[in-house]
């Protein structure tokens, strides 16, 4: 125990506010310090904590405690370390350890996932769930804490990437590159004797639309040889090639919708591109196992449907979750499979012909197949799915403030948001069930907007989120507000301008 004067440090960038209230919540958390002084570029505290668990938090580089300088395990993971030499970041890093294998849109940022897993009290060996796991962020947090975990996901990209990742986690630095030295090095002699098949399949129908013919012979070159390593490492090098699809495509990369390119194609050849990914991969994976070791497997991703109540154990104390932990889509959310399809068709997850159909299958999907907008229009009106008589009520506000000049999509956004609460009302019955008697539930939750009509409606949606899940037995602690960078890009206008943190306990 320490009980002297201490400082803590923030990391060497720019912090938002909600950060910071997340960091103090963390220390009195971990720490269980409520007595602090903020001075500015530290923290100051006489109280007496444990030094190991200091290392733990995420929003601290170090700190002085007496005459020693500790530093946080965050900060090492977040900063370029060379036998002990620190050289410091002046922005903060969110593609440490394996986060960076794949890019994700919409992706929880993995500080916020750290620290809520350290907020709620998730202790090593304990078990949570993420019902939307996208990436695998809270998997991979878990997993360097020592938790055990379980993600779901609709999406198979999404569960493919999210394996990959824990799967790179379980194997040392050391065999990971001498794969991808084994793959590299063959590549030329097979790509010169490479031929694609005279009778191509779907798949290869589809990528031959999508990409040029010297680029398609380079990404099934890789192709072939990943197939020939073992079965257990080769979703690590498909995801790292998977990476850099769109940027080599005929789609454009900057719009998520299926748009042919306007901009010019990348200058370096592809097999340059997956060299200088693969080796900033190897540099990370290798510093992250430096710092905790190679990780036993804790976590694993499933393709589930989280409004499937089929994942339900019975109620067995050692089958159910101590937390969940989770970032949902929101209503009329990303298109997620427009935006993935061509590493959905290369990985062979997803036939072309079920493209549309798995688009419209997620939650929060803007997209209507198998159904009528009469049907999904009636269902609505009469409140078919029981969602809270105030939430049905907004729905049939923005119903009644459809114009003539609103178009097909904006016509839809009624019925879209009702068959989303009507999802999230499944998920949160469905979590509740698996979930240890008073476990916590944090979910962060963008919010969102929509014209009708002429007219602006801001959608809360954390506030209708909360008020379903007290529908469902769920105590509300809190909805904390969370500051979002500033987006920019082609789609910026429709990006998030806020989200929010519902904290939930069972």
């Amino acid at each position: 125990m320490n009980s002297n004067y201490s400082e803590f440090y923030w990391h060497d960038y720019k912090y938002l506010p909600y950060e910071k209230e997340l960091a103090f919540r963390e220390i009195q958390a971990v720490l269980n310090i409520n007595s602090f002084t903020d001075m500015g570029s530290h923290i100051s505290t006489s109280s007496s904590f444990v030094i190991n668990l200091f290392k733990r938090l995420t929003y601290f580089s170090h700190a002085k405690i007496n005459d020693e300088i500790v530093y946080t395990l965050q900060y090492y993971l977040e900063s370029s370390c060379h036998n002990g030499n620190i050289i410091t970041n002046k922005r903060q890093s969110t593609r440490y350890s394996v986060h960076g294998l794949h890019e994700y849109k919409g992706k929880f940022n993995p500080q916020i996932a750290k620290s809520l897993l350290n907020i709620l009290g998730i202790a090593e060996g304990q078990r949570i769930l993420d019902p939307f796991c996208g990436s695998g962020t809270s998997l991979v947090e878990s997993t360097q804490m020592g938790i055990h975990s379980v993600g779901f996901d609709i999406n198979p990209l999404a569960v493919y990437i999210s394996n990959a990742k824990l799967t790179a986690l379980s194997v040392p630095a050391d065999n990971v590159e001498q794969v991808g030295r084994q793959i590299i090095d063959g590549f030329s002699t097979t790509r010169r004797e490479f031929k694609l098949s005279e009778l191509p399949d779907e798949r290869l129908k589809y990528l031959q639309k999508w990409f040029d013919k010297s680029i398609l012979f380079d990404i099934e070159t890789l192709y072939l040889l990943i197939k020939q390593q073992d079965e257990n490492i080769r979703p690590i090098f498909f995801i790292l090639v998977s990476n850099l699809l769109r940027d080599y495509s005929l789609q454009e990369p900057a719009d998520l919708r299926i748009r042919r390119r306007k901009s010019p194609m990348p200058s370096i050849p592809f097999i340059e591109a997956f060299k200088t990914n693969f080796n900033a991969f190897i540099n990370n994976l290798r510093l992250c196992q430096k710092l905790i070791g190679v990780q036993p497997r804790l976590g694993r991703a499933y393709i589930m449907d989280s409004r499937s109540d089929s994942y339900s154990p019975e109620n067995n104390t050692d089958t159910l979750y101590n937390g969940a932990i989770t970032s949902p889509p929101y209503a009329t959310a990303l298109p997620y499979i427009d935006t993935q399809r061509l590493s959905l068709v290369w990985l062979d997850l997803c036939k072309p012909s079920e493209i549309l159909n798995l688009e419209a299958s997620l939650t929060g999907s803007r997209e209507i197949r198998g159904t009528t907008k009469s049907f999904l229009q009636d269902i609505m009106i009469n409140n078919s799915n029981n969602i809270p008589h105030n939430l049905h009520d907004l729905c049939l506000e923005l119903y009644d403030s459809l114009s003539p000049e609103d178009g097909f999509r904006r016509r839809l956004v009624p019925m879209l948001l009702y068959r989303y609460l009507s999802d999230m009302l499944k998920m949160f019955r469905n979590v509740y069930n698996v979930l240890t008697p008073n476990a916590p539930f944090a979910l962060v939750v963008g919010h969102n907007h929509t014209v009708l009509g002429g007219k602006r409606f801001d959608i809360d949606t954390p506030y209708l989120l909360a008020q379903l899940a007290e529908g469902c037995g769920w105590r509300i602690k809190e909805i904390i507000p969370l500051q979002t960078y500033q987006r920019y890009g082609l789609h910026h206008k429709n990006g998030i301008a806020k989200e929010s943190l519902i904290l939930l306990y069972k």
